[in-house]
């Protein structure tokens, strides 16, 4: 059940939340938490119920395992490997379910064997709630996180705004809000304010991702196919696909976020303009924002610093300590990044683009090179983006390097399919999308700019970029009547709509 279909919008929310009031009603905010956690889990198991049973169980057995790292620690005893296994078993469970089959077709590949593949249905969001669960972990194993309940814990994996696509959730964000709540729960502003931004969500989704997914799938699936494609059918296609994915991701993102606020829960932000970056590293701090900190945190930054005294106690260069310090460890991360969205060849080259793109960036920082200015910097950052997103959207690494090799006008030197087996798009309305959606894109303020109201998320607010008070919603008919609007554009093309591309992650 995604959260643009009718069965979610018009059944299950307005459930949930008649029974979050009643239940806040009669028992207050002590018995909202297990309510909504049970609700998440009804949620989760409209998928498959084995699944919501397979969430039910990394569930409990993350809560105990965290409250054992947490006794440990508290009564003075080591917890280090009673943690590394909790977290290597997630990381099993995780691999298992995600990487058992991409892990047959090497070793068939390289040891000639025969395996078939295993019958494994992966659970939707398996990576979301495993690494939310291992940042608990973490976070009891270093003293940050404390004592909680069950019901909170649970809710905390299990939200359902969040379980299936993110954000990823740390525990230091969610609990103080749970802690000793007063107040009611109806509030006309955080129901208004969490709708309009569900519902800007949605517009974004089923009437711009899902109008300009059909130019994208032709391209890539015409080529997987075997025909061949020209450059300006080839940059359509990859276009097209980028601005698919990015108004899927925001729209997924803010309709979570706003869903998180009607039920008195400010969650993180994950996107904020990333198209506007001017570098490599600007747009990781605006694009999936919460992954992004996950890595950042457990990975990139204890790796760095790791190096980096090592660097400086062995006297290194300024290139071996960029090499060292930075370039490996970014690389790595990236890397990992990467095969963190899937199992293939495809996610590993596209976590190794931007891996490297990032040493670049931060080699060009750590040699204090001549500035290239913001046009320049936008432009290498979208082409990075662009390429990175084609071999992500591809296949296989095949049909990657047939796109682009269109792009780039290089089809003749790896031998093309002829004249009468090309991908034909209507270019016209493809370019006419491109151009309207990329000027979205580039020239509105995002979902929570224009919400600045009344700040909805968890994150401290952002005010860099100042927003015209005619494009900042307001408690007034003219915004009732553009949200009613939106939603109703969006309602009339729900259907058939495909599920949010992070569902396959």
């Amino acid at each position: 059940m995604a959260f643009n279909t009718f069965q979610f919008i018009l059944v299950f929310l307005p459930l949930v939340y008649i029974g979050f009031l009643l239940v806040h009603r009669v028992f207050g905010w002590a018995g909202v938490y297990p309510y909504l956690a049970l609700a998440s889990l009804a949620f989760y198991a409209q998928f498959s119920p084995v699944l919501a049973a397979i969430l039910v169980g990394s569930v409990v057995l993350n809560f105990g395992a965290a409250s054992a790292i947490r006794g440990l620690r508290e009564g003075g005893r080591p917890a280090g490997w009673p943690t590394a296994l909790a977290v290597a078993a997630n990381i099993f469970a995780l691999g298992y379910f995600k990487y058992t089959n991409f892990f047959i077709d090497i070793t068939n590949s390289v040891g000639g064997t025969d395996f078939s593949h295993l019958n494994i249905i992966v659970p939707v969001g398996v990576s979301f709630f495993t690494f939310t669960q291992i940042g608990f972990l973490l976070e009891s194993y270093s003293g940050q996180a404390g004592k909680v309940g069950f019901s909170k814990y649970a809710l905390f994996a299990t939200f359902f705004p969040v379980v299936t696509a993110g954000p990823l959730l740390l525990q230091r964000e969610i609990f103080p809000q749970m802690e000793d709540r007063q107040g009611p729960a109806f509030s006309s502003v955080a129901l208004s304010v969490g709708l309009t931004m569900f519902g800007i969500g949605l517009f974004k989704k089923v009437i711009l991702a899902d109008s300009i997914a059909p130019y994208a799938d032709v391209a890539f699936d015409g080529v997987a196919l075997g025909a061949g494609i020209d450059m300006l059918t080839a940059w359509v296609g990859s276009l097209a696909y980028t601005l698919q994915l990015y108004f899927d991701f925001s729209g997924y993102s803010d309709m979570a976020v706003g869903l998180g606020f009607v039920f008195g829960l400010k969650l993180p932000l994950n996107f904020n303009s990333p198209f506007k970056a001017t570098s490599i590293s600007d747009f990781w701090r605006r694009w999936h924002m919460t992954m992004t900190r996950f890595f950042t945190t457990y990975l990139y930054t204890p790796m760095a610093m790791t190096n980096t005294r090592k660097a400086m106690k062995g006297g290194y260069g300024p290139v071996h300590r960029w090499l060292v310090a930075s370039a490996v460890p970014v690389t790595y991360t990236f890397l990992l990044a990467g095969i963190w969205h899937g199992a293939g060849w495809s996610f590993v080259v596209y976590g190794l683009v931007h891996g490297l793109a990032l040493a670049v960036n931060h080699g060009w920082r750590h040699f204090k090179m001549t500035e290239i200015g913001r046009p320049a910097g936008w432009t290498l950052t979208m082409l990075v983006v662009v390429v990175g997103l084609v071999i992500f959207r591809a296949p296989d690494l095949s049909v990657a390097g047939t796109m682009l090799s269109g792009m780039f006008g290089l089809s003749a030197l790896t031998g093309g399919a002829d004249a009468f087996d090309m991908v034909k798009v209507d270019l016209f309305p493809a370019l006419s999308m491109i151009a309207i959606l990329g000027g979205i894109v580039m020239l509105s303020p995002n979902s929570q700019q224009i919400l600045r109201t009344h700040w909805i998320s968890c994150d401290e607010e952002d005010k860099s970029a100042p927003v015209h008070s005619s494009i900042r919603w307001q408690p007034t008919a003219v915004w009732a009547l553009v949200a009613a609007v939106m939603m109703v554009l969006a309602f009339t093309s729900l259907g058939d709509n495909g599920n949010f591309l992070y569902y396959q992650f």
